[in-house]
């Protein structure tokens, strides 16, 4: 019986879903291993003072929202599950508001009590992985309900032993956010965060480059005009369990407590949100092919350039009409 756990090696290099290429001038251009990949920052107005603040940030979020971290504020929340309610950071609790938020819009398409199964079940790029067994399956979905999160004052209380909170459905798009969010309030009018799948650039045109989901290349580019823009990627390749002749990825559909199997990756523009656009990406994974174009429809201010699995690309109105200089790779 062989068990084995995946990372994608992009996420060593430059991120996971996309490469941005700095144009030529005065600029700092730094990385730190973050959140279990690399962040990268680029400020063309800056210092690096500026720079380590930003970076100071997102390792603030890490410290808190890691459920890899036992002494993490996420990880204490988990472990009172059942038990007690426990008072939380204003970080903590914006993010698991928005959380809940998107669960209640999508009606579980995405949920932040998914980790029963992509921590307690399958353990993710853990040592620990867990074989694809029917039954413990079934169990750990009984551990999954939004609805039993709860969210009083600076408290909050999971209410059913065994929950767990898995916030990496949006957590490094909020970090994105909350980096950019400081820099800005430093004076820095251009640059770009990214960090895995979420990239958010802002004040320069830059160009940006999608990778293949299913090659070394690259699938589409595009530039950002100028403009203020969150982008977030969801891949079928990014992080899985390999389980005899069985490859299992880590987007889930919570309900069936299975690997979505529609799309090879879904990107989502949006205006400055990356916190958002990173929650919906896993979301439309979930929710399958049709009810994902529903949900695009009902989404204007979304655009979306996917993938799926058998190759064929989409994107939107609005995709198009928030990037400029599309190109779609052959």
């Amino acid at each position: 019986m062989m068990i084995e756990s995946y990372v994608s090696t992009l996420s060593v290099i430059f991120g996971l879903l996309f490469l941005v290429s700095c144009q030529r001038g005065t600029h700092i251009e730094r990385m730190q291993f973050l959140m279990g990949t690399h962040a990268r920052i680029v400020v063309y107005d800056g210092s690096n003072n500026d720079v380590d603040k930003a970076f100071s940030v997102m390792k603030k979020l890490e410290d808190l929202m890691s459920d890899y971290d036992e002494s993490s504020e996420l990880s204490e929340l988990n472990e009172n599950a059942g038990k007690r309610s426990i008072e939380i950071s204003k970080e903590l609790k914006e993010v698991l508001q928005i959380a809940l938020e998107v669960a209640r819009e999508t009606e579980g398409a995405f949920d932040p009590t998914i980790g029963a199964l992509t921590i307690g079940h399958y353990g993710f790029g853990r040592e620990d992985t867990k074989a694809p067994e029917p039954n413990d399956i079934n169990e750990a979905k009984k551990l999954v309900d939004y609805n039993l999160l709860k969210l009083n004052g600076n408290k909050a209380y999971i209410e059913k032993k065994g929950m767990m909170i898995d916030l990496g459905g949006l957590g490094k798009g909020f970090a994105v956010d909350k980096a950019v969010e400081l820099l800005k309030k430093r004076g820095i009018a251009r640059g770009s965060v990214s960090i895995a799948g979420d990239l958010r650039v802002f004040g320069k045109d830059q160009d940006i480059y999608l990778k293949h989901p299913r090659g070394e290349g690259t699938i589409a580019s595009f530039r950002s005009g100028g403009r203020d823009l969150a982008i977030s990627t969801s891949g079928d390749y990014e992080r899985f369990v390999k389980y005899e002749d069985t490859t299992i990825h880590h987007i889930l559909i919570p309900k069936m407590g299975k690997s979505g199997t529609d799309f090879q990756s879904v990107t989502l523009v949006m205006e400055g949100n990356n916190t958002l656009a990173d929650a919906y990406a896993t979301a439309l994974f979930a929710l399958g092919r049709e009810r994902a174009m529903e949900f695009l429809k009902t989404h204007p201010e979304i655009g979306a350039f996917i993938v799926f699995l058998n190759g064929e690309v989409f994107y939107n109105s609005k995709f198009k009409w928030l990037v400029s200089n599309f190109n779609l790779h052959s």
